[in-house]
């Protein structure tokens, strides 16, 4: 069975790497970027089978990434998981009207994300395309 990647998208780096070993160590392949410009560009030229992406970043907001990678037919159907410190209901509305499959508030335990985001690589493919 092929090892299944996951973009990790935040800005602050100490958080990207703790993000980074907990889906390692869950079996992941893992690629990180620090912005939404960069994961963006990042996608236009590899694969992912599902994003977790911070919304407070300098640039692009992850609201904003996330519509993006919504509108482009050949991402929309990625599976986007926030992981993110915005944990108001107007913040988490935003999220879902961004296009966002779930929306986790940080701190989030290990055990929570990974399994959280097994759920959504097993129902992988479910996803409607626009």
């Amino acid at each position: 069975m092929k090892t299944k990647r996951i973009l990790a998208v935040d800005d602050d780096p100490a958080a990207l790497g703790a993000l980074r070993q907990i889906l390692l160590q869950g079996g992941f392949e893992v690629a990180t970027t620090t912005s939404g410009e960069d994961a963006l560009a990042w996608l236009g030229t590899n694969t992912a089978d599902l994003i977790l992406l911070d919304v407070i970043m300098p640039g692009l907001s992850g609201y904003d990434v996330c519509a993006r990678i919504r509108a482009d037919p050949r991402t929309a159907a990625i599976p986007v998981i926030f992981l993110t410190a915005k944990g108001r209901a107007a913040d988490r509305t935003q999220g879902k009207e961004a296009g966002s499959d779930l929306y986790l508030i940080k701190p989030v335990l290990a055990t929570r994300l990974l399994n959280m985001v097994g759920v959504f690589l097993k129902d992988k493919g479910t996803r409607p395309r626009p």
